[in-house]
């Protein structure tokens, strides 16, 4: 009977520990980082709420009240007025903590203009170390409102803070290895145009950082509709300020049929190769036939052209695969929502099992469909995951 007291008291230990270690607050980051879902962040919401209370001039604590408050808001659209809306704690932090680089950061994060006086005073406020996170949507800021390509200080700011992202490791290390890919078949003096963090951070650190495939223009599909940022992007490839006939009303960001008549414009203009994410295909889709797959993107090309040997010189001679099977050496930043995109070279390159079969190429077929096996089964994924994408990889190999 002792036995079964003790076991029971040790039980009731591990239960009270599991609840310990749920009910602590921890700092916030992005969903595509944490891969957490809504509960978490509601959680963290208030638990850091409490932090605020008994510790009030607690930038740190403010900042993660907030942040997790703005992914409920902003995310997934799961929030309660007036209790936990972003807009009513930016209230309460200005009152708490005025003149501080927390309180304009996110207030900047709330309204994320071209131009934003908030963003402004961060920049100036600009703690020695900031988090990552931080950093990122300083990035955003200043690429925005065109200043990551322009002169003078804010250039450089840009430049260090992409910096001090490659010395701290925050971007993943199989994302920049994919990134590097992409730019790395793209002809001479190429515009790249991509949409999430993950495919353009990583690209401009390589570039600013690293001073890797420098040649290469990286544009931002939603900026291209912000006056400010067209404008510098324009200056910089040497072109005129893009400006379409009937051209009356204020653009909105985010006006597809803009960006789509820009994009365009840049390539009769510029006569570069213009390079599109895939998932833009179908946010553009007034391209239709204009846009071609070859290999890892999108090309844009308003005649046809043979896309298929192009995409086979890119797999044959340009990508470099080697790390897909390698182990991870060291421990590093691992976003949960992000690894999928290693899934993309069998959804991008898996049909080019067929091409090599139907060529009679069986030892390239072979060669391909096992750097795509080993491209999912050497992840983090949930086997669940692995095993829908090897089915597909295998519908290829029939």
């Amino acid at each position: 009977m002792k036995t079964q007291r003790t076991i029971s008291f040790c039980s009731l230990l591990l239960l009270t520990f599991t609840f310990l270690q749920a009910q602590v607050a921890k700092d916030i980051n992005s969903v595509i980082i944490t891969g957490k879902d809504s509960a978490w962040y509601a959680e963290q919401a208030k638990l850091w709420e409490k932090e605020v209370a008994e510790n009030p001039q607690s930038e740190r604590a403010w900042y993660n009240f907030f942040e997790a408050n703005r992914y409920l808001k902003f995310w997934f659209q799961a929030y309660e007025e007036p209790c936990d809306s972003a807009d009513f704690i930016i209230n309460r932090m200005e009152r708490a903590i005025p003149n501080t680089f927390t309180y304009h950061y996110c207030r900047y994060q709330l309204q994320q203009a071209a131009y934003n006086p908030h963003a402004e005073k961060a920049l100036d406020y600009i703690p020695e170390e900031p988090e990552p996170g931080i950093v990122d949507g300083l990035l955003g800021y200043l690429w925005r409102s065109g200043k990551a390509d322009g002169q003078g200080q804010r250039r450089e700011l840009f430049d260090q803070l992409l910096q001090k992202q490659y010395e701290k490791g925050f971007y993943p290390n199989f994302a920049l290895h994919y990134s590097y890919n992409q730019l790395e078949a793209l002809p001479q003096n190429s515009i790249y145009i991509g949409y999430g963090d993950l495919d353009l951070f990583p690209k401009i650190m390589m570039q600013r950082a690293l001073n890797i495939h420098q040649d290469k223009v990286i544009a931002v599909s939603s900026f291209l509709s912000i006056a400010a940022y067209a404008d510098s992007l324009c200056q910089r490839l040497g072109i005129a300020p893009y400006r379409p006939e009937g051209m009356e009303k204020e653009i909105i960001m985010g006006d597809t049929a803009y960006e789509t008549g820009f994009i365009e414009y840049l390539a009769q203009a510029t006569k570069r190769p213009i390079y599109l994410e895939p998932s833009l295909g179908k946010l553009y889709k007034n391209l239709g036939e204009k846009l071609y797959r070859e290999g890892l993107l999108l090309k844009y090309s308003p005649k046809p052209y043979d896309n298929v040997s192009a995409s086979k010189t890119a797999i044959e001679h340009k990508y470099k695969f080697e790390y897909l099977g390698m182990p991870k050496f060291h421990h590093e930043v691992y976003w949960k929502g992000s690894e999928m995109q290693q899934v993309n070279y069998i959804v991008l390159l898996g049909s080019f099992i067929k091409t090599y079969k139907a060529e009679g190429n069986k030892a390239r077929a072979e060669w391909l469909k096992k750097i795509l096996q080993t491209s999912v089964e050497n992840t983090r994924l949930p086997q669940e995951t692995k095993n829908t994408y090897l089915k597909h990889l295998n519908q290829y190999d029939q």
